[in-house]
Formats: C-alpha cells, sequence, structure tokens
C-alpha cells in the first residue's frame, strides 16, 4: 500500500483523503456479508437510539472487521503515523432509507473526542466503506473541508500559561465554524477516507432506498495512548496538529 504524495497533499488541504483499492475483494465480501448478518440481528447488540434509522455498534469485533483491520487499516496508520498501536474493535454505522438531517448539515456535527477538560484525543479517523456513496443524500460521512485548520488555529490560541478547558474550546469552535460548504465524499465500497481528528464531520441524509454501511477506526500514535505520556502529548497534539503524523 501507499499513501502517495497526492494523499498527503489532500489530507494536509482539505483535512481528509480517500485511499482506493487497498481492500482484497475477498475481504471485503466478508466484511459486507459481517454488516448483513449483524444488521438482521438488530436490535441485538446494537445501541438504541431515538431515530433508528441511524444506529451504531460502538464496540465491534466480528473477525471479518478485524481481519480487514490487521491487513490493510494497521499497515495504513503506520504509513501516516511514526507508529499506531492496534485498536482491538470498530465502530460499525448503518444509515437506513428515510434517515433525514435538521438544518442540511448532517447529523451531530461534531470533532470527536467528548466535551471534558482533557479531549480523547488521536491523529487521525479511518473509515471503511462497505456501500457505495454515489451522492449527497446517501446516508454517509458529511465533511466540512479544510475544517482541521479552523480547529487547530483556534486550539493553538489558548494559553501556555493557564489550565484549558479543552471541550469548551471545541463546543465553542463548532458553533463558529458549522455551515457551508459542507461534503459529502464520493466513495466505492472497499474505499478508505482518511480524516484528519479535527475535520468536523456529521452524517448525510440517506434518501436513496440502501442502506449505508460504514466502519470506522480512531488511530492514535503511542505518546497520546500511553498514560506516562497521554497528558503531556494531548496538551503538545491540541497546539501543533501534525505532530506524530510523518508528514506533512
Amino acid at each position: 500500500m501507499a499513501f502517495t504524495a497526492t494523499h498527503w497533499e489532500e489530507l494536509a488541504r482539505q483535512g481528509y483523503t480517500i485511499v482506493s483499492g487497498a481492500i482484497a475483494a475477498s475481504a471485503l465480501r466478508a466484511a459486507q456479508d459481517a454488516a448483513d448478518r449483524l444488521n438482521a440481528q438488530f436490535p441485538e447488540g446494537w445501541e438504541r437510539s431515538r431515530n433508528e434509522s441511524w444506529r451504531e455498534i460502538r464496540y465491534c469485533r466480528n473477525p471479518a472487521f478485524m481481519a480487514l483491520v490487521a491487513d490493510v487499516l494497521d499497515p495504513l496508520a503506520l504509513e501516516i503515523l511514526e507508529d499506531a498501536p492496534p485498536v482491538d474493535y470498530v465502530q460499525l454505522a448503518a444509515t437506513f432509507p428515510g434517515f433525514a438531517t435538521k438544518g442540511g448539515v448532517g447529523r451531530n456535527f461534531h470533532i470527536d473526542g467528548g466535551q471534558g477538560p482533557a479531549l480523547d484525543v488521536f491523529n487521525v479517523l479511518l473509515g471503511v466503506a462497505l456501500t457505495d456513496v454515489a451522492s449527497d443524500t446517501a446516508g454517509s460521512f458529511h465533511v466540512l473541508p479544510a475544517s482541521h485548520e479552523k480547529f487547530a488555529a483556534l486550539f493553538g490560541q489558548q494559553p501556555l500559561d493557564a489550565q484549558v478547558h479543552w471541550g469548551e474550546v471545541k463546543l465553542l469552535g463548532q458553533r463558529q465554524f458549522l455551515g457551508p460548504p459542507m461534503a459529502v465524499p464520493r466513495m466505492k465500497a472497499g474505499d478508505i477516507i482518511v480524516a484528519h481528528s479535527f475535520l468536523a464531520h456529521g452524517t448525510s441524509a440517506n434518501t436513496t432506498g440502501a442502506r449505508r454501511d460504514m466502519f470506522f477506526q480512531r488511530r492514535a500514535a503511542a505518546p497520546l495512548r500511553d498514560p506516562a505520556t497521554r497528558d503531556g502529548a494531548r496538551e503538545a497534539f491540541m497546539r501543533n496538529p501534525w505532530m506524530f503524523f510523518r508528514r506533512p
């Protein structure tokens, strides 16, 4: 697999890029079959919500997904980050026909990490499309291009000589930056989206006749996960959003 110069340029400029052709057809088919079986078992194992046309299994360890992670996502993460300890689960998300969003900007517009004084910081979000995304209203991953730069600038403005409540700063940014031009990256089944952790995202409406399946992993370099280094590494990363990346 090669995370090319074009991928790096897109990741730096718009906050996300698409990696295609990295997943073998047999591995993709196994993951798609697993998603079908899990959806057929709903609500067993799924998190319930008020709007069940969008649903998730937040900690999914299905063998077909984890085999794909080991064969594809782990090597990809190591091309992007200086180191990338493995993660033993994925988040499976499904969006059904009829799912609608309020305000036209996607479900739950946000960046990840929580709302506490210290965010649960990671470097990149990796998302594997299990179904095609051919339109703006296919129920898929919905992003605000280049918002990673706006959040990075906001985080970088915070004082060094005072305690910062990062969750409050993040929420301030979400209120300030919400708006156009939102975008739904086009993806084929088997494509992988790589998004900077500061990129704002949500879920688009699904006006198609098909379910949209995708699974995600949040990947962090070792200093962000090791309890001995985590606090200092998080503070540093909030002010240097490309720390721990191999490029740029």
